[in-house]
């Protein structure tokens, strides 16, 4: 449905644009005169974008039958103000059309997010290892904890912003992570691939407790996210799942270590620094998975031979988008 209109970022300057869109924030404000106003951010299911709204409420705009996470019929001008875009909303209403829902507008993986799911799993199960029949396997733990966390895992966001943030992207994150360690256990092959693969697709297992994530995909911090973290939030997980169980105890230790040493560096968060060959590995991996992310979302915005006005943050440098890509 979404491809039926034009974008968001696409209306030009002096025109404007009538459609339905996915209502993602409202914000009041003041003006200096005392009139009210409203920034309400949309979502196209390509960009995110706001309108201003004058002389109305929150109050007005929800007695009118619109509100956050949900579709509304939109009518906006676009005009240059100080040598940038700028948008109006002229007229808005709730969506009537029962053909058009949040799904719509909602940005999600490029893969479908069984496929992704049901791959992993499969990943996990080859490598289980019972060392000849004294452990029960890593993978089992695994197993056991993405089975019966499985919504959240599935529909989590992996960042409030930067990378992955969108419904499905702590799924898409770690689908793509453990893809690219299997691979790296076909090249280094003293690497231990259950404690590898099994590390790296629980490595943020704790940010479905770190995160709210909103049905558009939007997140936000919990509590326990800004209390504990979800370094400590995974490991923590971990424990509880070994109750019970005859699992190798040094691997479980390894395990939580991966989890609490993937940021790298305790600059940027690790609780420990990698200590061991899979540690490392993780931490590189997420660090890749996280940069090229960033540079697919840049590059889908920007035309052969271009380049990115600033240094995104959390980069080193612009972003440029070959010219014959």
């Amino acid at each position: 449905m979404k491809d039926e209109y034009t974008k968001l970022s696409e209306v030009e300057i002096g025109k404007s644009i009538e459609r339905p869109l996915l209502v993602a924030a409202i914000n009041e404000g003041m003006s200096k005169n005392g009139k009210p106003y409203l920034r309400v951010t949309f979502k196209d299911g390509y960009t995110d974008e706001t309108a201003m709204m004058f002389d109305t409420s929150a109050a007005q705009l929800e007695a009118m039958g619109v509100r956050k996470n949900e579709v509304a019929y939109v009518k906006i001008a676009v005009s240059d103000y100080q040598g940038s875009k700028s948008m109006k909303i002229n007229e808005i209403s709730p969506n009537k059309d029962p053909s058009v829902s949040v799904n719509d507008f909602v940005r999600v993986p490029p893969v479908d997010m069984d496929a992704m799911y049901d791959e992993i799993c499969a990943l996990i199960k080859s490598t289980a290892d019972d060392m000849h029949g004294k452990f029960e396997p890593l993978a089992e733990l695994t197993l056991r904890i993405l089975d019966e966390h499985k919504q959240s895992f599935m529909t989590s966001a992996a960042a409030v912003s930067m990378h992955h943030d969108i419904r499905g992207g702590l799924l898409y994150h770690s689908y793509r992570m453990v893809k690219a360690a299997d691979a790296l256990c076909g090249v280094y092959d003293t690497l231990d691939r259950e404690l590898l693969l099994c590390g790296t697709v629980l490595h943020d297992i704790g940010k479905i407790w770190e995160y709210k994530t909103e049905p558009t995909g939007d997140a936000e911090f919990t509590r326990s996210g800004v209390l504990f973290g979800h370094l400590y939030l995974g490991a923590s997980l971990i424990k509880g799942y070994t109750k019970d169980h005859n699992y190798n105890m040094e691997k479980v230790q390894l395990l939580i270590h991966l989890i609490l040493s993937h940021h790298g560096t305790q600059e940027w968060g690790a609780v420990a620094c990698p200590a061991v060959a899979e540690a490392f590995v993780l931490h590189y991996i997420d660090n890749i998975d996280a940069k090229l992310y960033m540079c697919e979302e840049f590059c889908a915005n920007m035309e052969p031979g271009q380049m990115t006005e600033k240094r995104p943050f959390g980069l080193d440098n612009k972003i440029y988008r070959p010219e014959y890509k």
